[in-house]
C-alpha cells in the first residue's frame, strides 16, 4: 500500500522540493550509511487526516519522517531555542510548525488544528523532545489534539537512532529500525472533569505501544532511566570536597549527566556550561561561579520553564536551590585557590 501523496498547501514550492530532495537524500544515506528495516508500512493511512507520533531519542527522527511519511503531512519541531547548524536552516526550508514547548503556544496549536481540519496528517514527538526520559514522562499533547479532532493516532517505534549522528559521521552503519504500528482510535472523553487522567492515559497506552516495537537497547535505556539516581559532589584539587554540607546536587546531576538535556544550553545557547558538561578535569572555581550565575540567569529568563517541562516543577525549583549552593561552595573554593571537578554518579535502583 502506498500513502497518497498531496502536498500540503501551507508549503511554498520551494519548500516542497526542498522536500522532495530531503527525501532522496535520506534514501540515499540509508542504502549506503546505515542498515534499516522498516516494518508495518501497510498501517499508514492512504487518507487522512491522521496523527502520526514517534518516539524521539535524536534529531535524525526527523529526518525520518519526511522521507517516510505521507507528503500531506505537517510536521512539528521545536521552537524555543535555536538549534545548531544546519538543523537550524533545514527546519526553515522543509516549512516545519515551530512550537514553544515551555508554554501554551496558541499559535503553533492554530496551525496544527487547522491542518487535521483541512484533511492533511500531523506528525509529533508525543515525549515533546530528544532528552533522555522515562516512558512514563510523555506529554498529553497528541491526545489532546486526537480528541479535539477526532482522529486516530498511528505510533512510530524509531530504534537505533540515539546519537546516531555520530555513528554515521564514523561510518559505522548504524542499525536502524522503523515500524509503524496499528492505527490507535481517536481519544474518547465521557466524563471531562475526568479529561486531565484521560489524555495521560491514552499517552501512556500510545508510548507502550511504541515501546512494544523498539530494540532492546532502545527498551533498556527506558527502563533504565525509571531506575536512575543521580548524585553529584564538587571536589577540589586539593583533595577537599566541598559538597558535603548535605546537598547531593541531584538535580543538577541528572542535568549533566544527560546529554541531550545538557546540549541545548551549553552547546545551542553557547552558555558557559562545560565544567558541568565534561566531568573528567579540574576547572578554576572562577568558571564554576560563571556556569552557576549565567545558569540560573537563563532558567529564570530566557530558558524560564526549560527545566519545569522536562523535569517537573519541583526538580526545576530544586535545581535553583542547587545553583545558588554550588555558586557559594565555588566562591569560597575560589578565595582559597582551589580549582574544582563536578563528580557525578548514577545508580540503579530496584
Amino acid at each position: 500500500m502506498q500513502p497518497v501523496t498531496a502536498s500540503p498547501s501551507r508549503l511554498t514550492p520551494a519548500q516542497r522540493h526542498f522536500r522532495a530532495f530531503g527525501r532522496r537524500l535520506t534514501r540515499f544515506v540509508e542504502a549506503w550509511l546505515t542498515r534499516t528495516t522498516i516494518t508495518g508500512s501497510e498501517n499508514i493511512p492512504l487518507q487522512g487526516p491522521v496523527i502520526f507520533a514517534g518516539n524521539h531519542a535524536s534529531t535524525y527522527d526527523a529526518v525520518l519522517i519526511i522521507a517516510h511519511l505521507p507528503e500531506a503531512t505537517e510536521l512539528v519541531g521545536p521552537g524555543d531555542f535555536k538549534l545548531l547548524f544546519p538543523a537550524e536552516h533545514v527546519i526553515e526550508l522543509a516549512g516545519i510548525v515551530r512550537i514553544k514547548r515551555a508554554t501554551l503556544d496558541r499559535d503553533s496549536l492554530r496551525l496544527m488544528s487547522g491542518a487535521l481540519e483541512a484533511g492533511l496528517n500531523l506528525a509529533l514527538f508525543p515525549e515533546g523532545g530528544t532528552w533522555e526520559k522515562r516512558l512514563e514522562d510523555v506529554k498529553p499533547g497528541v491526545a489532546y489534539l486526537s480528541h479535539m479532532h477526532h482522529v486516530p493516532v498511528v505510533p512510530i517505534s524509531f530504534g537505533g537512532t540515539y546519537q546516531v549522528w555520530r555513528k554515521l559521521m564514523l561510518l559505522q552503519r548504524p542499525e536502524i529500525h522503523i515500524h509503524f504500528g496499528e492505527p490507535l482510535p481517536p481519544v474518547e472523553i465521557v466524563d471531562r472533569k475526568q479529561r486531565a487522567q484521560a489524555l495521560h492515559d491514552y499517552s501512556l497506552m500510545l508510548m507502550r505501544h511504541i515501546y512494544e516495537h523498539l530494540p532492546s537497547e532502545d527498551q533498556a535505556r527506558y527502563d533504565n532511566a525509571a531506575r536512575a539516581r543521580y548524585r553529584a559532589e564538587l571536589v577540589a584539587d586539593a583533595a577537599d570536597t566541598l559538597s558535603d554540607r548535605g546537598m547531593d546536587f541531584s538535580v543538577l546531576a541528572e542535568f549533566a549527566s544527560k546529554p541531550n538535556l545538557i546540549s541545548p544550553l551549553w552547546r545551542n545557547a553557547r552558555l558557559p556550561l562545560k565544567p558541568l558538561a565534561r566531568h573528567d578535569r579540574f576547572y578554576p572555581a572562577a568558571d564554576f561561579v560563571i556556569a552557576a550565575e549565567r545558569l540560573c540567569s537563563a532558567l529564570n529568563g530566557e530558558f524560564a520553564g526549560y527545566l519545569n517541562y522536562r523535569l517537573g516543577d519541583e526538580k526545576a525549583a530544586q535545581a535553583l536551590d542547587e545553583l545558588d549552593a554550588l555558586q557559594q561552595f565555588a566562591l569560597d573554593a575560589h578565595r582559597s585557590g582551589h580549582k574544582l571537578k563536578f563528580m557525578v554518579s548514577e545508580t540503579l535502583v530496584d
